[in-house]
């Protein structure tokens, strides 16, 4: 007993300079957008001062408005269209029985195996070529395959007793309707997680905003936040504190929200 104790002692001690290392960068971000210029060059933890000039600042000399409601557009759009493919493709591999179904399992795997940077030159010729460069479509269609949330909405289906669905045949349901009406909400937990993460990879995405963007009137925020260090718009290391803050409520605010149903989401088919 007194060696448990110990070492659920140590672990939570381990636990805490871990989450502190995660949280300092955060803390130091949060703080500085409140600072003037001179006490952040100083290494201040704490403003000598705190005001809201920074905000002000970015806000009126950037296009972070705009740059804000691109992200949220392309975010918003991308997440429901994952979410809409991968239950399709879920239930399709997860429920259903036809020839081929292990090779496209397999085939949906290797998605796990391709990066980006392998894919991106084909991908902007593609785009060119269908008109869509430098558009919310350029932004948004790339993303809409992902297999990471295939695998995780086939892995819960897999989870669910078919019994459930075998009572809603006899009750003359038809597939789409036992896919949405019984499957989904049992897998609320499962689409959840799937949601929030692809909301946050979208969000937070630099790469292909950065390639497929090409005026900034359609940078989304993290391509934008980099402008403001830039020669575009001359302002210094407290607006772009205060921008990056401005950047990270929204992924706060979901996690906030959804945090309950992660946990469930990632322990794939323990459904009972």
């Amino acid at each position: 007993m007194i060696w448990l104790r110990w070492k659920c002692l140590v672990l939570t001690i381990l636990a805490a300079i871990i989450l502190g290392g995660y949280l300092l960068p955060v803390f130091w971000m949060v703080s500085s957008s409140f600072k003037s210029e001179k006490d952040i060059v100083a290494m201040k933890w704490l403003p000598s001062q705190a005001n809201l000039e920074n905000y002000s600042t970015v806000l009126e000399r950037a296009k972070i408005g705009r740059w804000f409601l691109n992200s949220l557009i392309v975010s918003v759009s991308s997440t429901l269209g994952v979410v809409i493919i991968s239950l399709l493709a879920g239930y399709s591999l997860g429920r259903l029985e036809f020839p081929g179904k292990r090779f496209l399992f397999l085939l949906m795997l290797s998605g796990f195996m391709i990066p980006l940077q392998a894919i991106m030159i084909p991908m902007f010729l593609t785009l060119k070529f269908m008109g869509l460069v430098n558009s919310y479509g350029g932004l948004i269609l790339p993303t809409l395959a992902s297999s990471i949330s295939v695998f995780i909405i086939t892995q819960y289906f897999k989870g669910i007793d078919r019994e459930y669905e075998e009572a809603a045949r006899l009750d003359g349901a038809s597939e789409v309707q036992i896919l949405f009406k019984v499957l989904a909400p049992m897998a609320a937990p499962a689409i959840i997680t799937v949601a929030i993460f692809n909301f946050t990879m979208t969000w937070n995405d630099f790469v292909w905003p950065l390639i497929i963007a090409q005026s900034d009137n359609m940078y989304t925020l993290p391509v934008g936040l980099v402008t403001l260090a830039g020669f575009d718009v001359n302002i210094r290391y407290g607006p772009v504190m205060a921008a990056n803050v401005i950047a990270t409520i929204p992924v706060f605010i979901i996690y906030m929200i959804f945090q309950k149903y992660l946990g469930a989401g990632i322990a794939i088919g323990e459904l009972k």
